[in-house]
């Protein structure tokens, strides 16, 4: 199922310009969001002295769990220390985190929000990430640097989304794992990890729950004991393209705190090889011919476009809950479906940034809409886009009310936990006059996985158009 990417490479640099507005009118999952549908509220393009960005210029601040999001699986949260017992606490004493959260575009609509590990504790975190603007050969973009797989950067908007709304944004360059020119191992990394020389890249303190492969499942300080994200059967790096979670001002944390926070999710998942093993690893659908293609044979850059249903609210002892995945493809005809992964199709880096990909979320009165412009390594250049009711079939998307008028508590349930050391209950993980604010995630949100750098411009917000 390859393609020769010099080949695609040649004949997309016949494509003037290699993007088109979002609101083109495009065959895939219906039309496209058209300019008599929005008015544009905020625009973000980094151009001018004015809009420059450093993080660097922002002081960091001693994080130590108080003010979570919840008491579930944030990094101080409870489920930790019940499956884990006294010796969580010691891991989670081991170093400290540092945040930062810096506002800007007009009004100080956009937020960058950022976590650093200090491993020694002298108040400096060692590879700290950054988001800043930097001259590019087109004008300014803005930089996402994520160079430690413990450390997080993302972007969110400062204030909670609109009821309706149309949110984009032009994605420039990616690299965060997956194959160029046909090898994961390019320019001195591994799957977009740089080797550091006596550490190990583990998802240390957060593992996938006590009895799972990977580790020696104990709890200990050292996170060369722990399930290691640059290789191996959890290796895989990843990026959130654009993702909408269902709590207030986001911040990076550990990976399975996510799997339980978020409504929807477009994101790369750029799994090792060890990994995928013997199997297929999921599965690919090519656009062109509406037939899936095993995970293996691709370039692992895919892009997944899914929605977030009902988690499992009794995890077996030992067990991590998390929401379950609903994948949309061409081959399924836009019907979101429970096989994960299910990516909709295959990004191009070495393209980029001669040609870019535009990412969109649309909510409205009914739903949510995916979208994704660009050239893929199957199909060329084309608009992919799919909408999902907020419930189809029985089936929610997670969380989906931003007001109580909007649900009536068909879904909510008790959360229990059977931890190894403790059990616990979670109740009304959904009730009735219940709300959830609509966030944007985008960029790397996990504390415990993750790494490299994306480049991104044109950050949109567009409102429904008073009739």
């Amino acid at each position: 199922m390859r393609i020769g990417i010099a080949g695609l490479v040649a004949a997309a640099a016949a494509i003037p310009g290699m993007s088109v507005p979002a609101t083109a009118a495009m065959p895939d999952g219906g039309p496209a969001a058209t300019p008599a549908s929005w008015q544009l509220k905020y625009s973000e393009d980094f151009q001018g002295r004015e809009k420059d960005l450093n993080t660097d210029s922002s002081p960091w601040i001693r994080w130590t769990g108080d003010q979570p999001v919840d008491t579930i699986m944030d990094d101080y949260g409870d489920w930790w220390k019940n499956d884990y017992g006294p010796a969580m606490q010691a891991a989670l004493n081991s170093f400290a985190t540092y945040r930062k959260d810096v506002q800007f575009g007009k009004d100080g609509w956009l937020t960058a929000s950022l976590s650093a590990r200090d491993w020694d504790k002298n108040g400096t975190p060692e590879r700290p990430p950054t988001i800043s603007t930097e001259k590019a050969k087109a004008g300014n973009v803005l930089k996402i640097n994520s160079p430690d797989s413990y450390d997080g950067a993302l972007i969110t908007t400062t204030q909670k989304l609109p009821p309706e709304y149309r949110l984009e944004y032009r994605l420039k360059t990616l690299d965060f794992g997956g194959e160029r020119n046909g090898s994961i191992s390019y320019d001195g990394k591994e799957n977009g990890y740089t080797p550091v020389a006596g550490e190990c890249k583990t998802q240390f303190p957060y593992a996938e729950g006590i009895g799972t492969k990977g580790w020696n499942s104990q709890i200990t300080t050292n996170p060369c004991d722990w399930q290691s994200v640059t290789n191996g059967p959890f290796g895989y790096n990843a990026f959130h393209l654009l993702g909408i979670v269902d709590f207030s001002n986001p911040k990076p944390a550990n990976l399975h705190f996510w799997h339980y926070r978020r409504k929807i999710l477009m994101d790369s998942f750029a799994q090792h090889p060890d990994r995928i093993g013997t199997g297929t690893g999921g599965r690919i659908c090519d656009p062109t011919t509406n037939t899936y293609y095993p995970i293996r044979d691709s370039t692992n850059n895919i892009i997944d476009m899914w929605i977030n249903g009902m988690p499992n609210y009794k995890p077996g002892k030992g067990g991590i809950t998390g929401n379950s995945q609903w994948f949309m493809t061409t081959c399924s005809g836009g019907v979101a479906e429970p096989v994960s992964p299910s990516a909709a199709a295959e990004m191009v880096p070495e393209l980029m940034p001669n040609s870019d990909y535009v990412f969109a979320v649309e909510r409205d009165k009914t739903g949510y809409t995916e979208e994704v412009t660009g050239t893929f390594l199957h199909g060329g250049y084309r608009t992919i886009r799919f909408h999902r009711d907020f419930v189809v079939d029985n089936v929610p998307i997670w969380h989906y009310n931003n007001t109580p008028d909007q649900y009536d508590g068909s879904y909510n349930g008790t959360l229990v936990q059977n931890g190894v050391y403790n059990r616990q209950e979670w109740p009304d993980q959904w009730p009735a006059g219940s709300g959830y604010p609509d966030f944007p995630v985008i960029g790397d949100p996990y504390t415990d996985a993750g790494e490299g750098s994306a480049t991104i411009d044109s950050i949109k917000l567009y409102v429904p158009k008073h009739k």
